[in-house]
């Protein structure tokens, strides 16, 4: 059965949210264990203090896995008990607000993106790695001598390209190195 819901669950001590989580997967780990899903580093967690398990076509639960402080529902201790919206995991000074909502909803609205929003990273369309794939085949097959129709194109400012390309270089430059690196070794 497909998960079509969205389990958010927000952390927080004394009504500070410390961070929020968005899962979609069936089993949500919870305790001081630092592979738990929900890792929370403090004395009074038990190292797997709870879990939150989503039910063959039903609901969510929170179960406690034998933790020596207990886990609360809604401020009422509990072994396990069914999970609904805006309900409250209380794990000793901690709560887990919930919130579980539908996937189309829980997908925030991205406002369009800028070029300082990717730090050193470029996101290219399918049609600019379309082009950038052409060019690099392009590139290729010129520098051993093969000719092809792309290479005869003018670029943008109207001139032929005379120099060798980027990818020209750093195959020689690898070359060269690679010589180099060589000649270290052997004659060392």
């Amino acid at each position: 059965m497909p998960n079509n819901q969205v389990l958010k669950v927000d952390l927080a001590i004394k009504d500070n949210i410390l961070k929020t989580y968005h899962f979609t997967k069936d089993v949500v780990d919870i305790g001081r264990i630092p592979t738990a899903d929900i890792f929370i580093d403090n004395s009074g967690i038990s190292r797997q203090h709870s879990r939150i398990e989503r039910t063959i076509g039903g609901p969510y639960i929170v179960k406690d896995m034998g933790s020596t402080n207990g886990t609360f529902l809604n401020d009422m201790q509990i072994n396990e008990a069914a999970l609904n919206s805006k309900d409250v995991i209380s794990l000793g000074k901690f709560s887990l607000h919930v919130t579980i909502e539908s996937e189309e909803k829980s997908e925030p609205k991205k406002p369009a993106a800028s070029p300082d929003d990717f730090d050193g990273t470029t996101v290219l369309s399918a049609e600019q790695l379309a082009r950038l794939r052409a060019e690099i085949v392009n590139d290729h097959s010129s520098s051993f001598g093969a000719k092809s129709a792309g290479n005869n194109k003018k670029s943008k400012s109207g001139s032929r390209s005379t120099g060798p390309s980027l990818n020209q270089i750093f195959l020689w430059g690898g070359l060269l190195l690679g010589i180099v690196v060589i000649g270290v070794l052997i004659f060392k």
